[in-house]
C-alpha cells in the first residue's frame, strides 16, 4: 500500500473559481489524512438535479472558492489518520457530506454543496473542509465515512455503485421521518410525492411499517408508485388541484378513517407559491398529529392557527439527518428491509465520468421527478 500512495501523488478533480465560469477537470496534489481524517477514493457520487443552480449561483448557496463540489459518495478507503480505530484501508464506504463541527455539532456544512451561510460554519468550508467529492479522491472526519458490507451489497444482493448512491436520497425522507417518530401502522400523507425526495420517502415509509398516501399532480408517475408498491396493500395516491377544498376532501377519502392521518411530509419545492397544500394536510391531521416540513419552498408558510392549537399539532422543521439515521439505513439497506433500485422504481440510473460533468448536469437537471439518479464515476 505504501508504494501505491508514493504512486498516487496526485490526482484529478474537478474544479470552480466562480460562478461565472464552468467547471474545470484539474490535476491536484492527493490529499492526505491526518488525526481525525480518512482520504478515501470515490467510486461513484450523487448528482443533485440542482447542481447546475448551486454552481452558477442562481441558489443562493455559499461557496469558497476555489472549491471541488461534490454530493455524497460511495468510495473505498485510502488512508486514514493514525486515531482511526475501525477504517482500514480497503473498505468500501458511505460517505457522508454533512460536516459537523467538533465542538459545536449544531454548526454544519454540506461539504461541496453548501457552506452554511453564516460566519461559524463558512468556517468550516474556508478552511479544511472546501473539496468534496467530485474528485479522484477527497478527505473527510472519520466520522463521515460508514462502512458497507461490500459482499453482501454487490455480490448476494447484486446493488450496483449508483444503486449504493441513492441512498442519499432516501437518508432525508428517513431523517424526517424518524424526526416525528413515524411508528408501524400509521397513516402518513406524502407530498409531494412524485419528486426523488417525496419518492424516496414513501420507499422508506412503508419500509419502517406505515400505511402511506403519495400526493402530486404528475398523474403518470404517481400511477407508478401505485403499481410499484401494489403488494403491499399499505399505498394510496392522490392527485392534486389547485383547490384547497378538494384536496381535503380527496386527503379524506384517501385516510378512510375519521381520526385522520398521523403524519404530514411536505416537500414542496421551490417553484410551489401557494399554501393550499399544507392547509389541507393540516385538516386531515388527527389531534397530536405531526407535520415535518423539508422542501424547498421559498417566502413564509401559512397554517390555519385554530386547527393547530385545538388539535396540538406539532409542525418540524427538518434539514437533512443524523448519524443514527445514516446507521439506520444502512441496517435497513443490509437485512433487505428496504431495497434499492428497480425493485422500488428507480427505472434509469446513468453514469458520467468526470471529463462529461456538463452531460451529467445536464442529464440531472431533467432528472428532478422520481424514478431517475445520475453518478459521477471518476
Amino acid at each position: 500500500m505504501s508504494e501505491q500512495r508514493d504512486t498516487m501523488a496526485t490526482h484529478k478533480a474537478l474544479v470552480i473559481h466562480s460562478h461565472d465560469k464552468p467547471l474545470v477537470l484539474e490535476t491536484k496534489p492527493r490529499p492526505v489524512a491526518n488525526t481525525g481524517e480518512a482520504v478515501v477514493r470515490i467510486l461513484a457520487s450523487e448528482v443533485v438535479p440542482y447542481m447546475s443552480e448551486i454552481l452558477d449561483g442562481t441558489r443562493h448557496y455559499s461557496l469558497s472558492f476555489p472549491m471541488t463540489p461534490g454530493n455524497s459518495a460511495i468510495g473505498r478507503v485510502f488512508e486514514v489518520g493514525p486515531d482511526a480505530v475501525e477504517l482500514v484501508p480497503g473498505q468500501l464506504v458511505l460517505c457522508d457530506i454533512t460536516i459537523r463541527a467538533r465542538d459545536n455539532p449544531s454548526v454544519s456544512i454540506l461539504l461541496g454543496t453548501h457552506g452554511g451561510g453564516y460566519l461559524a460554519a463558512q468556517k468550516l468550508m474556508d478552511g479544511p473542509w472546501r473539496n468534496g467529492t467530485y474528485a479522484e479522491f477527497t478527505c473527510l472526519p472519520l466520522e463521515n465515512l460508514f462502512p458497507l458490507n461490500k459482499d453482501l451489497l454487490m455480490q448476494r444482493l447484486g446493488y450496483t455503485l449508483p444503486n449504493l448512491c441513492s441512498m442519499s436520497v432516501f437518508l432525508v425522507g428517513l431523517g424526517g421521518l424518524t424526526e416525528v417518530g413515524v411508528k408501524p401502522g400509521e397513516v402518513v400523507i406524502i407530498a409531494p410525492a412524485t419528486g426523488r425526495y417525496g419518492g424516496a420517502a414513501v420507499a422508506v415509509a412503508l419500509a419502517l411499517g406505515a400505511t402511506v398516501i403519495a400526493a402530486g399532480r404528475n398523474e403518470r408517475t404517481l400511477s407508478s408508485i401505485e403499481t410499484t408498491y401494489a403488494s403491499t396493500g399499505r399505498l394510496k395516491t392522490v392527485v392534486l388541484k389547485g383547490d384547497a377544498s378538494r384536496n381535503t376532501e380527496a386527503f379524506r377519502t384517501a385516510v378512510g378513517n375519521p381520526h385522520g392521518a398521523d403524519v404530514f411530509m411536505d416537500f414542496s419545492p421551490p417553484a410551489v407559491e401557494d399554501g393550499t397544500l399544507l392547509t389541507s394536510a393540516i385538516d386531515l391531521l388527527r389531534p397530536f398529529g405531526r407535520c415535518a416540513i423539508m422542501g424547498g419552498r421559498l417566502g413564509n408558510i401559512t397554517v390555519p392557527y385554530l386547527p393547530v392549537m385545538l388539535k396540538s399539532i406539532r409542525i418540524q422543521g427538518r434539514f437533512m439527518y443524523g448519524r443514527s439515521e445514516i446507521l439506520q439505513m444502512i441496517r435497513m439497506v443490509e437485512s433487505g428491509v428496504l431495497q434499492l433500485g428497480e425493485t422500488i422504481g428507480i427505472k434509469e440510473a446513468k453514469e458520467y465520468g468526470l471529463e462529461s460533468i456538463q452531460e451529467a448536469l445536464e442529464a440531472a437537471g431533467k432528472s428532478t421527478g422520481w424514478g431517475n439518479h445520475v453518478v459521477l464515476r471518476p
